[in-house]
């Protein structure tokens, strides 16, 4: 049964001198019931929360242990013991057609409790069934391929579409700057014939870097042979840098994109144009609010109310059918409680940091920047003696060992603070929660230095040390636990501050030696087309550039650096300089006309 629509709600209002019947008694019911399951549905989902493991047993029985679920229409669905069933004696067994079969569990109401009623039971019926079981019952269909599609969130652009293959690309709309982003390629066979396909393309990106902090992500698959329907999907990870752009392009020339289908070439039919946002917000907030906005409606829609918790891997032969396997990992869907936030985050200390900043890991590119990161957005301010100041601050997470004694040592990943290279002061300072008679509303505050000063002693005792790595604008914290570890992970808040004024007599050095040059210096463009202009560093570390145009009505030119050529023909000068050295420029040229 489905129940996807349980609105408006309606109770009972009761007043003095109200006949009561059955009927007022089952509207209490069913007003409390709805509420709870409405409830259910819109903050839980429809999954697991927790056991319904299910294990072979042997060729012909399975065995699913006890659990809770919840199903589409918000309710409760309770397996209080281990079951164990026979294949050949389950519901749906007669109706499988594949070799994939899977096991899914389904809300049932049974009337148990019979008593005697008389005359005034329901239909004249003598006895009435007094209670009502909540039960379940398990049963098969054969398997479900259940694709997430995230269309309001991914931008996608077709690539090629042939009468053998399609290939497409897609990327998030809006990226958070200074974090790593996850770009697809995924690869779609559409005929059965035994073609191989090659393809080779190199992708401009402008406010991107690829794993060695090139500007361009080049792309290339040999002989890839696919069966009919299959697919296939390539991820790349690149790095959105902190760039003034607010938005800002992925581009492919059509000339750098080559396809190959069997033995024959294929002309690709344009290039790519990806337009992309950029934004300040941080990856749990971006997620967050892209799955909040979604209307009631379209988040009450459920395709199936009933919850698969296994899919069995069958063996038929002339006279049976027989259980190869069970796989539960690839379809199981478990529902996040908050019971077992603390196990979670202590399952997940052992794979990755939630303070770090996204961490470069050799040729497999980035690693995905944490969530709990707040990426150091510089700010522009002013000091007292009127010097040109920038400031940037956020916080960091240290996961702490569980076995942790007093005088032990934990040591912060690397981070960015985001002011660039030179000398920077970073101080870190403990956070707690203020819950003194002066507190406000429980607020956390940050101290820097000694707590005990303040006699807050419900802090953890800590001494921190901040090394600074001038050269590559990063920093890194070390803490010595004094007393008592009261928590697994170390929360600190850190503040970066720069004066511009100050330049180091390295950057002096790479002022007076240091130039950029295009990469390609002259290019020609059709009217309205668009083209990155990478530069070359020498003698000079990568540094934030700016881009404006010599002349007006001569095209556009985005922050990141991307041209988009004008419609009138003629040749066109873009001014390139360094944001931070003006005196490192550099210029190349547009020739716009058709090619």
């Amino acid at each position: 049964m489905k129940n996807n629509q349980l609105l408006p709600f309606e109770r009972n209002r009761y007043y003095a001198g109200k006949l009561l019947t059955s009927a007022d008694f089952e509207a209490e019911q069913l007003y409390m019931n709805n509420k709870r399951r409405f409830l259910n549905r819109v903050l839980f989902g429809s999954g697991i929360v927790c056991g319904l493991n299910v294990v072979n047993l042997d060729d012909l029985s399975i065995l699913v242990e006890s659990g809770v679920a919840i199903d589409g229409a918000g309710r409760e669905i309770v397996v209080e013991s281990t079951v164990i069933k026979k294949l050949s004696g389950m519901e749906g067994f007669d109706t499988l057609t594949s070799d994939v079969a899977g096991l899914y569990i389904r809300y049932r109401e049974e009337h148990v409790h019979d008593v005697y009623c008389g005359d005034i039971g329901t239909d004249g019926r003598e006895y009435e069934s007094n209670r009502i079981d909540e039960g379940y019952e398990l049963y098969l269909k054969d398997a479900e391929k259940h694709v997430a599609e995230n269309d309001a969130f991914l931008l996608r652009e077709t690539l090629m579409d042939n009468a053998d293959y399609r290939v497409s690309i897609s990327i998030p709309y809006t990226i958070p700057k200074g974090h790593a982003v996850k770009l697809e390629l995924t690869i779609y066979k559409i005929s059965d014939a035994a073609k191989e396909l090659s393809l080779h393309l190199t992708l401009q990106m402008p406010a991107f870097t690829d794993a060695a902090g090139n500007h361009e992500l080049k792309i290339d698959i040999d002989r890839l042979s696919l069966s009919m329907g299959q697919t296939q999907g390539r991820e790349y990870w690149i790095f959105a840098e902190h760039s003034a752009a607010e938005e800002t392009t992925i581009l492919c020339r059509k000339e750098d994109i080559r396809f190959q289908v069997g033995a024959c070439e294929i002309e690709a039919g344009k290039g790519l144009n990806m337009k992309l946002l950029l934004s300040k917000q941080q990856p749990y907030d971006l997620a967050a609010s892209e799955v909040g906005k979604a209307s009631l409606d379209t988040d009450m829609q459920e395709e199936t109310a009933d919850v698969c918790i296994a899919t069995l891997k069958l063996l038929r032969t002339d006279i049976s059918c027989l259980i190869n396997g069970a796989a539960r990992q690839e379809v199981k869907h478990y529902i996040i409680t908050p019971k077992k936030t603390d196990q979670r985050q202590l399952l997940l200390s052992y794979f990755m940091h939630m303070g770090d900043q996204m961490k470069y890991v050799g040729n497999e590119g980035y690693s995905p920047a944490r969530l709990d990161d707040s990426g150091g957005k510089p700010q522009d301010g002013t000091a007292a003696n009127n010097m040109p100041l920038q400031m940037a601050g956020g916080r960091i997470e240290i996961p702490l060992d569980v076995n942790m004694k007093k005088g032990d040592v934990c040591v912060s990943d690397e981070m960015m603070h985001g002011l660039g290279r030179g000398n920077v002061y970073v101080e870190v300072g403990m956070e707690y929660l203020d819950d003194t008679p002066h507190g406000t509303n429980n607020r956390r505050n940050t101290i820097y230095g000694n707590p005990e000063l303040f006699h807050i002693h419900d802090c953890m005792q800590v001494e921190t040390a901040v090394r600074v790595f001038n050269d590559r604008g990063s920093f890194q914290v070390a803490a010595r636990l004094l007393g008592e570890q009261k928590s697994i992970v170390l929360q600190l808040n850190w503040m970066a501050v720069r004066f511009d004024a100050s330049k180091d007599s390295d950057e002096i050095q790479e002022e007076e030696n240091g130039s950029i040059t295009p990469d390609m210096p002259t290019v020609h463009l059709n009217p309205k087309e668009s083209f990155y202009f990478g530069i070359s560093f020498h003698n000079l570390a990568p540094c934030r550039l700016s881009y404006e145009l010599t002349e007006p009505c001569s095209g556009e030119i985005g922050a990141d650096g991307t041209y988009t050529a004008p419609a009138k023909e003629g040749v066109y000068e873009i001014y390139i300089y360094c944001t931070d050295m003006p005196k490192i420029s550099t210029y190349a040229y547009a020739v716009v006309g058709k090619k």
